[in-house]
C-alpha cells in the first residue's frame, strides 16, 4: 500500500499551499468512508500519455485546482484540503500509473472476466473480479485514512493497456466529489482531450461553504419533512443497527453486476405508463400528467426482485433510499446556476420510499414505480431539503436520518446514469486514428472499504440501451435475485 500511496513516515507541510476545510459534505463517513474508483472498458488501444495530459491540464486550470489537492490534519485533528499553488513533477496535479500488460485482454485473468451484455435481465459477473485493474494487485481500501498525511492528490489515473483494449480508471476519494461532480469531471476531461477548452466553465468557488446554512440552520426552515413521524427513534435504531448494521459491517458480502436489455426495461416503462394512464381515465384524471423515469422502473424492478424472494412477512416495512443531488433544489440559491459555473464537489439528499413487503411483491410494477417517483417530486424540493437537514442537525450525531421502523428492510440506491459515463467519446486518444466514436463498452465502480448490503448502484446505459446495476449481497441473496429474475423473464412480467 505505502507503494501505491506513494507514502512516507513523515510528510512535511508545504507553507505556499492553500488551506481549505472541509464543507458539511465533505466532513461525513458517508463520504470520507470511500475510496472510489470506476474503470471504463474501451475495446480499443488507446495512448495512455493523451488521457494523462488532458486530466492533469483540467485539473490546473482555475477553480479545478481542489481536484489535485491533498488531505492532511490541523493540529486540532480536523481533515482539511491542502491544495498546490503549483503543481510540479515532484508534487503533480494527479496520481499516475500505466500498465502495459503486452496480452489481449481475454488473457489476462482479471481482464477475462470484463462482462458481456445478456439478452435478458441477468447476473453478468462480480465487479471485484477487476479489483487488480482498478487497483493496485492486492490493495484493500481503507478510506480516508489511505489518503491523509501521504502528499497523495484526492484523484487518480490508472490505464490498464491490453493489445486490444484499453481499461481506464478514473480513482478519487470521496470527498473530492459525488455522482454529478463525476459528470463535470469527465465531461471536460473529455473536453480537453479534444482541445475544447474554450467551453470549459469555472467551478464555484469552494473557499467557503455554499451548503453552511444546511450544515448549521442559519436561515429558518419552511415546514416539516413529509416523513417526520416516519422517523425511527433510539430504540428501533438499536433494533435496526443489530439487523442492518450487522449486514453491513460483519457479514460476509457477495459483489455482482447485473445487465437488463433494453428489450426487457423498455416493455416494462411502456407497461407501467400504459397502466398509469388507464388509471387515470378511469378516475377522470390528467393523463398527460402520468409520468415516469426509466430510473423509476428500473428502480421498482429491483426492488421487486430483492423483496419478494426473501418470502417476508407481508407487513413488513421495505424502506428504499434513493440518492439525490441538491444542485437543482439549490441553484440560484445557495450555488450557482450549474451550466455556468458547476459545484464540483459533494451535495446529496434522499428520497424515501417507505412500503410494504407484501405490496411490493403483489402489486404491478407500475404502482411501485409511481411510489418511487412520487417520493422524488415531493421529497426532492428545496425546503424539503432543508426540513431534512434540520432533522440531522437534531439528531444522534449521525449523517442521516432513518425513516420507517427497527425491522425494516433497507435498500439503497445510487443512479449514476446522469453522469454519462457510457457518453464518453476517447476518439482522440486512439493510437491508430478512425473516424468513428470511441465510447466505454462497460463501466463498473470499484470502492472501500464501506460496503453497505443491498445499496444499488446503477452506472448507466451503454450505446446499445442496455443498463447496468451492481451491489453487494450477503452470502447467498444472490441465488435469491437471480431465481426470481429467471421466474420473472418467463411469466413475461
Amino acid at each position: 500500500m505505502d507503494k501505491l500511496f506513494g507514502r512516507k513516515p513523515v510528510v512535511a507541510r508545504v507553507p505556499t499551499d492553500r488551506v481549505v476545510p472541509l464543507h458539511f459534505f465533505e466532513d461525513s463517513q458517508l463520504v470520507q468512508g470511500n475510496n472510489m474508483a470506476v474503470p471504463l472498458v474501451f475495446d480499443d488501444v488507446l495512448d495512455p500519455e493523451k488521457l494523462r495530459q488532458s486530466l492533469e491540464g483540467l485539473v490546473k486550470r482555475e477553480g479545478w485546482q481542489r481536484l489535485g489537492g491533498r488531505l492532511k490534519k490541523s493540529a486540532s485533528g480536523k481533515v482539511e484540503w491542502h491544495i498546490p499553488t503549483e503543481f510540479t513533477s515532484d508534487r503533480p496535479a494527479i496520481t499516475f500509473t500505466h500498465v502495459d500488460h503486452g496480452i489481449p485482454a481475454a488473457a489476462h485473468p482479471a481482464a477475462s472476466k470484463i462482462p458481456a451484455p445478456s439478452t435478458r435481465p441477468a447476473i453478468v459477473g462480480d465487479p471485484d473480479d477487476l479489483a487488480d485493474l482498478a487497483w493496485e494487485a492486492g490493495y484493500k481500501p481503507g478510506g480516508i485514512a489511505d489518503y491523509i498525511d501521504s502528499d497523495r492528490p484526492v484523484l487518480g489515473l490508472r490505464v490498464n493497456s491490453f493489445s486490444d483494449k484499453t481499461v481506464v480508471v478514473l480513482q478519487w476519494q470521496h470527498v473530492a466529489f459525488d455522482a454529478l461532480g463525476l459528470q463535470y469531471v469527465v465531461e471536460n476531461w473529455n473536453a480537453m482531450l479534444w482541445g475544447r477548452e474554450e467551453t470549459i466553465p469555472t467551478p464555484c468557488g469552494l473557499e467557503a461553504d455554499p451548503f453552511d446554512a444546511l450544515a448549521k440552520g442559519t436561515r429558518p426552515v419552511l415546514g416539516s419533512h413529509l416523513l417526520a413521524d416516519r422517523r425511527v427513534g433510539l430504540g428501533g435504531m438499536l433494533m435496526w443497527g443489530l439487523g442492518y448494521g450487522v449486514d453491513m459491517l460483519v457479514r460476509a458480502k457477495e459483489n455482482r453486476m447485473v445487465c437488463i436489455p433494453e428489450t426487457y426495461w423498455r416493455v416494462q416503462l411502456e407497461r407501467a405508463l400504459a397502466e398509469l394512464r388507464a388509471e387515470a381515465v378511469e378516475k377522470g384524471k390528467d393523463v398527460s400528467k402520468v409520468f415516469l423515469t426509466e430510473g423509476d422502473i428500473l428502480t421498482a424492478w429491483t426492488l421487486r426482485n430483492v423483496v419478494t424472494p426473501m418470502n417476508m412477512d407481508p407487513g413488513r416495512t421495505v424502506a428504499a433510499s434513493i440518492a439525490m443531488s441538491l444542485r437543482k433544489a439549490f441553484e440560484g440559491d445557495l450555488i450557482p446556476v450549474s451550466a455556468s459555473s458547476p459545484y464540483v464537489g459533494n451535495a446529496f439528499g434522499w428520497a424515501n420510499v417507505l412500503v410494504k413487503a407484501g405490496d411490493v411483491s403483489t402489486k404491478p410494477l407500475s404502482w411501485l414505480a409511481r411510489e418511487v417517483r412520487r417520493a422524488i417530486n415531493e421529497q426532492g424540493t428545496r425546503a424539503q431539503h432543508e426540513a431534512y437537514y434540520a432533522m440531522v442537525r437534531e439528531g444522534l450525531g449521525l449523517p442521516i436520518v432513518i425513516f420507517g421502523d427497527g425491522g425494516m428492510a433497507q435498500i439503497g440506491f445510487s443512479n449514476w446514469t446522469k453522469a454519462g459515463l457510457f457518453d464518453l467519446d476517447f476518439a482522440p486518444a486512439r493510437k491508430v486514428p478512425r473516424d468513428e466514436p470511441c465510447k466505454p463498452s462497460y463501466v463498473q465502480e470499484n470502492h472501500g472499504p464501506i460496503k453497505p448490503a443491498d445499496g444499488f448502484f446503477v452506472l448507466g446505459k451503454d450505446h446499445k440501451g442496455n443498463y447496468w446495476t451492481s451491489a453487494c449481497k450477503v452470502n447467498g441473496g444472490w441465488a435469491k435475485f437471480e431465481a426470481q429474475l429467471a421466474r420473472d423473464f418467463e411469466l413475461g412480467v
